[in-house]
């Protein structure tokens, strides 16, 4: 359940990982909806999106011995580079697959990010089923 006390330890977790980003404001979506619209510019945030505060505070989560150990997930673009990004700056070795057909330049940030990047062929299947099911085998393979 989330309640204050787990937003404030996300909040203590996640605040110097990430960078300040501005609230932008909108005049013609204002008049479009009717009401004050504010815009939070995460595209300026380290990584290029909002990502890197999930992946910062679920990091922050891990423990000892699991940070040992690493991370693995599967993605191809924007939660990729942010988890590579957070356990980067946590210490925390990260394994990311991705499916072959991945813009080459979301696979070449990952890497630069510090992720391992493992490519995945999916053929006919859906990407992120077999990209799933070999982050899984990669985790189970984890000593």
């Amino acid at each position: 359940m989330i309640d204050r006390a787990l937003l404030n330890r996300a909040w203590k977790a996640v605040r110097p990982a990430v960078r300040w980003t501005p609230l932008l404001r909108s005049d013609y979506l204002d008049s479009e909806l009717g009401a004050r619209i504010f815009l939070k510019a995460e595209s300026l945030q380290i990584g290029g999106s909002f990502k890197i505060r999930g992946a910062s505070f679920r990091v922050s989560c891990l423990w000892p011995q699991q940070r040992s150990r690493g991370v693995v997930a599967f993605s191809s673009g924007n939660f990729a580079q942010g988890l590579a990004l957070a356990g980067r700056q946590a210490g925390v070795p990260v394994t990311i697959v991705m499916p072959r057909d991945a813009p080459q330049r979301e696979i070449e940030l990952t890497q630069r990010a510090g992720a391992t990047v493992v490519l995945t062929d999916h053929g006919d299947r859906n990407r992120e089923e077999v990209a799933s099911e070999k982050a899984r085998e990669i985790a189970d393979e984890y000593p």
